[in-house]
């Protein structure tokens, strides 16, 4: 999975806009997970994108005292789900 990552991150740039809409939360023990929406403006391979909304889902684990995401999706929403109620700002 850090492989994907590293290539993600090699191709994302010029993030102009970045908020986070959650929806739930919780903590059981050393397991912890968010569900939200992500609302996003960035540049693929330095082309401008559409700003787009993705529906998220984070799964961490406390390793040593420190909280780490294990899993992580993301997903289209359906049509009209998980509209910002602001505009994305960073």
């Amino acid at each position: 999975m850090s492989q994907l990552f590293r290539w993600l991150a090699s191709g994302f740039s010029d993030c102009t806009a970045y908020s986070f809409d959650l929806v739930a939360a919780g903590v059981s023990g050393d397991l912890a997970y968010t569900v939200g929406y992500e609302h996003t403006s960035v540049s693929w391979d330095g082309v401008p994108l559409e700003p787009y909304t993705l529906r998220v889902t984070h799964v961490c684990r406390r390793e040593n005292d420190e909280w780490k995401i294990v899993d992580r999706h993301g997903d289209k929403p359906a049509a009209g789900e998980g509209a910002s109620t602001e505009a994305a700002e960073t």
